[in-house]
């Protein structure tokens, strides 16, 4: 860039010529030149406590505390509903431990009774950090318990629901013969009986005694027609003598369902049902899971 000088004085008229590094060079004595003067006006404001330049420090300075305040007043506002929202939680699973443990028996230590006028005390933030660790300890602990004890009441729910304790009769039934040693009543002697006998009237409904899958459902030589269940950890119940069958093998049936109807099919004198419970193989007094007193206090009427 060139900057041609004309004056009266000069003669003749004079060039400059301003390269790039001229102009940078200009640029940064400027700068440097206003670096300097403010830094000494400061100084000079500094050292000689100019009023001006004091209420400005002081303005700035005030404004900066009532950040640093609000900030601050709203980090404990924040620290202190967290422990307000960790306590009812607290509350929460206490109550809900409370019900669980009234439901299966477990003792849960409650926690100590309070009372008493609210004072408003002072929380500084640290306290508020260490309560709201020592409740999130308190609540993760609470949350371990919690679900140890809801695993303990499904898993009683489950075992209730696949034990046999619905009796297998729709309507009720008479207690035939009973769980043990008896006279063959074809004439063979003494036998073990291994099951319970009710006795009804031909064709009545004939129910599942709990939740589980019929691992068989077929005509029997000695049972008749013969229906099956399997409730889990080789637990079975049988539904003997039908004179027909509901279901077929591999179907699930819930707590209730019909598997057949009453009959005298098989080695029977007659119209009843020969109830089973085996675990394992062995056979299991059925009197000792239904929850019908008519399979532990009826007379016996009747043989299979």
């Amino acid at each position: 860039m060139q900057i041609i000088l004309v004056s009266s004085r000069l003669r003749p008229v004079r060039t400059l010529t301003l390269k790039p590094w001229h102009i940078v060079a200009g640029i940064a004595g400027l700068a440097l030149m206003i670096f300097v003067s403010a830094f000494v006006v400061s100084w000079l404001s500094l050292h000689w406590r100019l009023p001006m330049t004091q209420r400005f420090l002081h303005a700035v300075g005030h404004q900066d505390a009532r950040t640093v305040e609000t900030a601050f007043n709203r980090n404990l506002k924040a620290l202190a509903s967290r422990v307000g929202e960790l306590q009812a939680s607290m509350m929460r699973l206490d109550n809900q431990s409370q019900r669980l443990s009234e439901r299966t028996g477990t003792p849960v230590a409650a926690a100590a009774p309070q009372g008493g006028a609210f004072v408003p005390a002072p929380f500084p933030e640290e306290s508020l950090r260490l309560e709201i660790e020592r409740l999130s300890g308190q609540i993760e602990e609470k949350s371990l318990i919690l679900n140890t004890m809801e695993e303990t009441v499904r898993a009683r729910l489950l075992r209730r629901m696949l034990l046999p304790t619905t009796l297998p009769v729709r309507g009720g039934a008479r207690l035939g013969s009973p769980f043990g040693e008896r006279i063959d009543p074809f004439g063979r002697g003494r036998a073990m009986h291994e099951g319970l006998d009710f006795v009804a009237p031909f064709g009545t409904p004939i129910l599942a005694a709990a939740d589980g899958v019929v691992v068989f459902a077929a005509p029997h030589p000695e049972f008749g027609n013969l229906v099956e269940v399997n409730h889990g950890g080789e637990l079975i119940t049988r539904y003997a003598h039908m004179s027909a069958l509901a279901v077929s093998a591999g179907t699930s049936v819930r707590r209730g369902q019909e598997v057949g109807k009453l009959g005298s099919t098989g080695r029977s004198t007659g119209p009843h049902l020969h109830f089973e419970v085996r675990q394992n193989g062995m056979a299991i007094d059925p009197a000792g899971f239904l929850s019908n007193p008519v399979a532990r206090n009826g007379k016996s009427a009747g043989k299979t």
